[in-house]
């Protein structure tokens, strides 16, 4: 695992030191905050409804890659240490939300789980709220759970400057 990270973000670094980001005005099929590359993705549980969950503030960092055309709208978050939400549907609206969807990996019917969140550019990083809904054997019983947390979504392959006039 710590090969295949190493290996994808020196890759990432090479790929990013010969090619210049694309940074288009938004309109209704391109968008110019968000971009392919890697990134650090981080959530901090602050409400759980089942034990033994934390809802002590306990973080999560994931290595994250996210594939894609650059402006586009729609792209693909990989993250690479996460047995449980490995791939992720990014989608960027027009007021800059960057809204992420992942399905449990390994659960089918209605035990799948699934992990939503929503984040918007706050300087040169992404923050905002999300949950994981999964099911969950509780005192020995099949319960579904739910975690809220905060998110944070922050690029590490090269400096980006965070874009003009996308401050909020």
């Amino acid at each position: 695992m710590k090969a295949r990270l190493l290996l994808t973000l020196g890759f990432l670094a090479l790929a990013a030191l010969g090619t210049e980001m694309v940074v288009a005005q938004d309109d209704a099929t391109t968008q110019g905050i968000l971009g392919p590359g890697a990134y650090i993705y981080q959530t901090r549980l602050d409400t759980a409804s089942c034990e033994p969950d934390s809802t002590s503030g306990f973080v999560t960092t994931y290595y994250a890659t996210i594939d894609g055309v650059p402006a586009a709208r729609s792209m693909q978050m990989n993250l690479l240490n996460s047995p449980h939400w490995p791939t992720w549907s990014i989608t960027i609206a027009e007021d800059g939300t960057v809204v992420g969807h992942a399905d449990q990996e390994n659960s089918r019917g209605v035990n799948m789980g699934r992990s939503h969140f929503e984040v918007r550019l706050d300087g040169t990083r992404f923050v905002g709220r999300g949950f994981r809904e999964y099911t969950a054997r509780v005192g020995g019983e099949m319960r579904r759970c739910r975690n809220s947390y905060d998110a944070l979504l922050r690029r590490i392959d090269v400096d980006v400057p965070a874009p003009r006039g996308r401050r909020r």
